[in-house]
């Protein structure tokens, strides 16, 4: 028999799904009597579990999905494909090493509910267009480790959170938008309440500021709550934080603006947004970073600390400040490195240069011609 834990799914999940608990665990008892389903139950039930996949086999989602008020239907699964946007252990119980290609993938339950009259009506007409123009209210999607709703270990009210929201159109759909890695210890309705009258207020948080554009610009037809792990561990916390942040550094997709973990808490302090003996809750950080952004507005953010292991990374040269909004000859080369493969203003965030004309006087050979 499969349960979903009641507290922590209505912790975790959007208010709008929490109505259809029942139901998804209906669904899912009858999916885990297929061969497939039974082998994914045996690897859900256990904690850290995993299970091996290469390019073309399926992706160990149950991916179900509501159109408004009709019966929730699961969709087809989906299958790995070359370059899918995973950070995952390279380390296993068994001693067995992943092969070329190969993935060490969780098993997920994923939630999707859709409202927008527009969505609705593509859905109806089984309409695969990239773009939807009109779209008012992206689809909300929420998925998490198996694991942790229907063999729940950690208790409720002492819990860390650690999650992604992910959001985008057309065929970025469901993991491959926008990302911002996040820590709360609040319920999922309290910290995405936070971070959307932020949004609405002008917060100059890259997360906040590119969803902000996003929105404006017709470009969002969902938004993807991802949870990526629970502890009371806060030591545990700090360095699946930073190990996730680092393992996505290089993606343009990502949206924090500073390491994780206590990287993160380094970076505050040498930066003075943090005195030295204090130390803030998991969550506070994003309100010390807006606070000194909106003090500093012409500033832009101080170049991110990186530790040793980053340094043969092209994103991780490219953080070393200049002096006096100079670029130092490391970005003046990163620069040069990256054009080839990010927009000058998708460059000038990530190495902190004043803006992105002065990444493009550096492209176009204007400025710095004899930094070779």
């Amino acid at each position: 028999m499969i349960t979903i834990s009641r507290d922590w799914w209505e912790h975790l999940a959007p208010k709008v799904m929490h109505r259809r608990r029942s139901e998804i665990e209906t669904l899912l008892r009858q999916w885990c009597r297929t061969g497939y389903g039974a082998h994914w139950l045996s690897v859900a039930r256990q904690k850290g579990g995993v299970i091996r996949a290469k390019p073309g086999d399926f992706i160990p989602v149950v991916h179900l999905v509501a159109l408004g008020d009709r019966p929730i239907f699961i969709a087809p699964q989906n299958r790995v494909k070359e370059g899918l946007r995973t950070v995952g252990p390279d380390q296993f119980r068994s001693g067995h090493t992943l092969e070329a290609g190969e993935l060490a993938l969780g098993t997920e339950v994923r939630f999707d509910v859709v409202l927008d009259p527009v969505l609705l009506a593509a859905a109806d007409r089984l309409e695969t267009s990239p773009r939807l123009f009109g779209v008012t209210q992206p689809s909300q999607v929420f998925s998490a480790p198996a694991h942790l709703l229907i063999a729940p270990e950690a208790w409720l009210k002492k819990s860390y959170v650690l999650y992604q929201h992910i959001f985008g159109e057309g065929p970025s759909y469901p993991d491959d938008g926008f990302f911002y890695v996040g820590v709360t210890t609040r319920s999922w309705q309290k910290r995405w309440s936070e971070h959307r009258r932020a949004v609405d207020a002008g917060s100059p948080l890259l997360f906040h500021r590119k969803l902000r554009e996003e929105l404006r610009e017709g470009r969002v037809t969902y938004i993807h709550h991802k949870i990526m792990g629970i502890t009371d561990d806060l030591e545990a916390l700090y360095a699946t934080e930073e190990w996730l942040v680092k393992g996505h550094w290089s993606d343009a997709r990502r949206l924090n603006m500073i390491p994780g973990g206590k990287s993160g808490l380094k970076y505050l302090r040498e930066n003075g947004m943090l005195a030295e003996r204090v130390v803030p809750m998991p969550d506070e950080r994003d309100r010390l970073l807006e606070a000194w952004l909106r003090d500093n507005p012409r500033k832009g953010l101080p170049a991110p600390w990186v530790s040793d292991k980053w340094k043969d990374d092209a994103w991780a040269i490219a953080q070393i400040c200049g002096r006096d909004d100079r670029l130092s000859v490391e970005q003046v080369r990163a620069i040069r490195e990256l054009a080839a493969l990010y927009s000058p203003e998708t460059i000038a965030e990530r190495i902190g240069a004043r803006n992105k004309e002065q990444v493009q006087r550096v492209v176009a050979g204007e400025t710095y011609t004899r930094v070779v």
